[in-house]
C-alpha cells in the first residue's frame, strides 16, 4: 500500500468530506498538520472490503478511520475493520484509533450499534461513532 501516493496534508480550519450526502468534518482551530488518505480506489484499489478515507494526527497521535454509507451499518463495520487491520503495521505508531460511519439512517441507540462499538474495541482496540448524515470532530 503506497500512503504517500493516497495522502493529501491538510492545515485547514476545517477539513471535509463527503459522499451521497454524508458529510464527515474535522474542526482543526488550531490548524494541525492532518494527513488525509483516501482509502477507497487509491490505497486499496482491489475489491476488497475497506472504508471511504482514513485522516492520521500525528500531534494527538490519533487516526480517524471514516464509513460514509447508506443504512447498512454491519457493512460499514465490517469495512472500517478491514480497514484497520490492513493498516496495522503502519498505524501501530498510533495511540488512539478511531473508526466513524456516517450513515444515512441508525438504529434508535438498539442494541446493535452498542453491540458493533464493543465488539470493534475488543477486536481491533477502535473506538467506533455512529451518526445519521454528518458528524464534526473537534481536534484541539
Amino acid at each position: 500500500m503506497d500512503f504517500d501516493k493516497c495522502r493529501e496534508i491538510k492545515k485547514d480550519k476545517i477539513i471535509t468530506v463527503q459522499e451521497n450526502k454524508r458529510i464527515y468534518s474535522i474542526q482543526n482551530q488550531s490548524r494541525v498538520e492532518i494527513s488525509k488518505i483516501i482509502v477507497d480506489g487509491c490505497l486499496i484499489e482491489d475489491n476488497k472490503e475497506k472504508c471511504d478515507f482514513l485522516f492520521e494526527i500525528n500531534s494527538i497521535s490519533e487516526v480517524h478511520y471514516v464509513e460514509l454509507k447508506g443504512a447498512d451499518i454491519q457493512k460499514a463495520y465490517n469495512q472500517i475493520v478491514a480497514t484497520v487491520t490492513a493498516c496495522k503495521d503502519e498505524h501501530k505508531i498510533f495511540s488512539s484509533k478511531r473508526g466513524f460511519i456516517v450513515a444515512s439512517r441508525v438504529p434508535k441507540a438498539g442494541p446493535q450499534v452498542q453491540v458493533l462499538k464493543k465488539k470493534m474495541l475488543k477486536v481491533c482496540s477502535t473506538q467506533l461513532f455512529v451518526a445519521t448524515n454528518r458528524h464534526t470532530e473537534k481536534i484541539s
